[in-house]
């Protein structure tokens, strides 16, 4: 629907380590909402590194909520060719520095993975 049809192979390797090893539930809030959830933010900001091209930052500090260390790099391909793909398609995702420092109690969400709530 965006007109980067590369970016959905990419999109789904993503979704796919985390529905497979990824730890917790990620607040994915449907199509309509009118805001978007924390997870959400922390998943663009991840987007947005690799974006932005500085090679001293990754991901991992975006996406370590979720992911162990092994899983962390496994993601870290795909989510550099969803960056590459969607900045090819002039589709340009804002850095999120601020999500870094955000922390689940914020949410209303506890700390602990396993008592992690979807909100919507």
């Amino acid at each position: 629907l965006a007109g980067v049809p590369d970016a959905f192979g990419f999109l789904d390797s993503i979704m796919y380590v985390f529905a497979t090893v990824g730890r917790g539930v990620l607040d994915i809030r449907c199509p309509a909402c009118s805001e978007i959830s924390i997870d959400e933010h922390r998943i663009l900001g991840a987007i947005a590194v690799y974006q932005y091209g500085d090679p001293r930052i990754n991901s991992d500090p975006y996406l370590r909520y979720w992911l162990r260390p092994t899983a962390l790099r496994i993601i870290q391909e795909p989510t550099i060719k969803l960056a590459n793909a969607l900045k090819k398609g002039n589709l340009i995702i804002r850095p999120r520095p601020w999500t870094l420092t955000m922390s689940i109690e914020s949410s209303g969400i506890s700390a602990r993975t396993s008592e992690y709530q979807t909100i919507h």
